[in-house]
């Protein structure tokens, strides 16, 4: 547990430092306007990606280590499934980009092409992550970042591009090359996948879609909580404060995320192990221990960022930002609490009860939309901060709520 924690740990660092550079980059390369589209559009393709191959992603993590005799077998079904998903999710995305976002037809090309290759990248991360193949997880991830970031700045440095596209463009370049890696260097026989043994099978089909998709739904309201008030706030203001709000949002999230999301990658694939075992106290036990190590991560996150906060602003991502403090505070305790609640309401998914996880990220939605429709055209984006953290307050008391009645019922007890 503790090697593959310190592997992820150390395979993050390159990611993190990646995006952390694209966000400071992009704003200054590319102005915040810019910088505020992209956002907008990076993060639909992100709700079709999860909506279309995260019902997927959460059944190979759920089911995957079920079958052991099986293996081969179960990631052909699961690859088919992919490539029938993400096709959905080009026709999808080809609308949004031509009549939402109205962009030009090389643009959409490039974001569908995107799209595409960014789950089929999804499906062998996830593999190596549930077959507990931390080191070859960090490899694909840190691959990906580092020809990403390559890539952005030869097209913005020396063909002097500056439009929002070239993000996407840099992107797909870098899955090209990470696709060319596995493809001759790690090969896909190591993680089971055999093309020649790919088809559809009604049964297994059925049983992940209904294990899975009403975690995709959840997945995708999770995501559109997150990023629904940029869209609100674009409504009422203007690309600019959606740049500037995005800019800050997403360097507190990708600071949350690299801190917390080790312990997370290690402890989700043991604590399905343990509860398949019918280890139930011991998975619980687990859960505890990775609330413990999230809690202390987010202690010391927010005195560090506290303390420099007008660094990172003014002379790193060169922001005049409202209420600073406030933003801060709110953005740095609602990106923490919402890693913690991902290990928190984790028996729910293993009780089979993910429609309750819908009660209550649809109780979080809710709150965000309403308090967001009412304060931003008042307050501006500093509200949509604090309103960010009292959704994620709001889904944490629903699932305490839903878990200390599942208790009393003995649901957590180990069968004899």
């Amino acid at each position: 547990m503790k090697k593959d924690v310190l592997i992820y740990f150390a395979g993050k660092i390159i990611p993190a430092c990646v995006n952390l550079a694209i966000i400071i980059l992009a704003v200054r390369f590319l102005g915040k306007a810019e910088y505020g589209k992209y956002s907008l559009v990076f993060y639909a393709t992100m709700l079709l990606s999860t909506l279309t191959f995260g019902w997927i992603q959460q059944s190979i993590i759920r089911f995957l280590s079920a079958y052991p005799h099986e293996q081969v077998l179960v990631i052909n079904r699961f690859f088919f499934l992919t490539i029938m998903s993400t096709l959905s999710a080009v026709i999808i995305g080809l609308f949004l980009c031509i009549f939402y976002f109205q962009l030009q037809w090389t643009e959409t090309a490039v974001v569908m092409v995107y799209i595409f290759m960014y789950n089929i990248f999804l499906f062998h991360l996830t593999l190596n992550q549930t077959s507990r193949k931390s080191l070859r997880y960090a490899i694909l991830e840190g691959t990906f970042n580092l020809f990403y970031i390559i890539m952005f700045l030869v097209l913005v440095i020396i063909f002097n591009q500056h439009l929002f596209i070239v993000l996407f463009v840099a992107m797909v370049f870098g899955l090209l090359f990470t696709g060319f890696l596995q493809i001759t260097v790690l090969t896909e026989a190591k993680v089971g996948l055999d093309i020649s043994r790919i088809y559809f099978h009604t049964g297994f089909s059925k049983q992940v879609f209904n294990f899975g998709f009403p975690i995709t739904i959840w997945l995708f309201l999770s995501y559109l909580l997150n990023i629904s008030d940029r869209f609100i706030i674009k409504e009422f203001t203007s690309y600019e404060n959606v740049g500037t709000y995005s800019a800050i949002k997403d360097l507190i999230i990708k600071l949350a995320t690299f801190t917390t999301i080790p312990i997370l990658l290690a402890y989700y694939p043991m604590i399905v192990e343990k509860w398949n075992g019918n280890r139930k106290k011991e998975a619980i036990a687990l859960i505890r221990e990775g609330l413990y190590y999230c809690f202390l991560i987010a202690v010391v996150v927010f005195v560090i960022f506290m303390v420099f906060q007008n660094i990172f602003y003014t002379r790193i991502l060169h922001l005049q930002v409202m209420q600073q403090f406030v933003v801060s505070a709110a953005l740095i305790g609602s990106a923490f609490l919402w890693q913690a609640a991902l290990l928190l309401h984790k028996p729910l998914e293993l009780l089979l009860k993910p429609r309750l996880m819908l009660v209550a990220i649809l109780a979080a939605i809710t709150v965000n939309t309403v308090a967001n429709l009412v304060f931003v055209p008042i307050y501006g984006y500093p509200a949509s901060a604090v309103i960010s953290l009292a959704s994620v307050v709001t889904y944490i008391i629903v699932i305490f709520a839903f878990l200390f009645r599942f208790r009393k019922q003995g649901l957590f007890k180990e069968k004899k």
